[in-house]
């Protein structure tokens, strides 16, 4: 029995030998693999973009009166043609025609902004072909155009001066610099002044001075906002009477 027992401790003694034996042969482990430090590998701060400050509230002036898609009608207009918003009324520009107010003015100021929406391949601003117009003094039957005078809507003109529907031609004063320099991108809103003064008109772009006219053979009658061909917005339309 004591052969059989010095047996078996023999041969644990040589298992626990191939064991060790096979452990060591097989070699270190590798250690893991540290995060590169390169500056290639670096994370690079993202560029912080600029946000534009947020517009103030609108503050209807003092002696102002502000006009509602309700002050007017319309001529030459479909279902689509114009519609109210919740500060103004929008345009989707076709069939041609206008909404025109429902008194008629003759000495007053009328401030208002407007936009037209900016096409995403717009490169060029000098070859955008948006267009509106304000009419002033609508006198006689309504037509596609009546006659009127109009302040222009359209970006590349934008507060220019000019007659409508037969109109004496009007003796304008104008400043295509001044409108270079005061006009905002396509899609952004633009401010309009309007001043009316016994048939002569003064007419401003965002706080800058651009063209005048004098009296002529008209002045009194309803004012006018023009659908020709491009969708646009109107806001805070608002007139005083002088």
């Amino acid at each position: 029995m004591l052969r059989s027992v010095a047996r078996t401790s023999c041969l644990s003694w040589m298992f626990a030998l191939t064991i060790m034996f096979a452990i060591g042969c097989r070699g270190q482990v590798a250690e893991p693999t540290k995060p590169s430090t390169s500056p290639a590998a670096e994370v690079q701060p993202v560029a912080a973009v600029e946000v534009p400050p947020p517009e103030p509230p609108f503050v209807l002036e003092d002696g102002f009166d502000s006009l509602a898609f309700t002050d007017f009608e319309a001529f030459a207009a479909e279902a689509g043609t114009w519609s109210a918003t919740a500060d103004g009324l929008k345009c989707g520009g076709k069939p041609k025609g206008y909404l025109y107010s429902k008194q008629s003015y003759q000495n007053f100021t009328l401030r208002l902004d407007y936009r037209f929406p900016r096409p995403d391949n717009l490169k060029d601003e000098a070859k955008f072909k948006g267009n509106t117009g304000f009419l002033v003094y609508i006198t006689g039957e309504h037509k596609l155009w009546p006659i009127c005078l109009e302040v222009q809507g359209k970006h590349v003109q934008m507060a220019a001066i000019k007659e409508n529907g037969g109109a004496e031609p009007a003796k304008v004063e104008d400043d295509d610099a001044a409108r270079q320099q005061a006009r905002k991108p396509v899609g952004q809103w633009n401010s309009l002044e309007i001043v009316s003064k016994d048939g002569a008109l003064a007419v401003t772009l965002n706080d800058t001075p651009i063209s005048k006219c004098e009296p002529d053979f008209i002045s009194e009658g309803p004012i006018g906002i023009q659908a020709e061909d491009h969708p646009f917005e109107v806001r805070h339309i608002r007139l005083k009477r002088d």
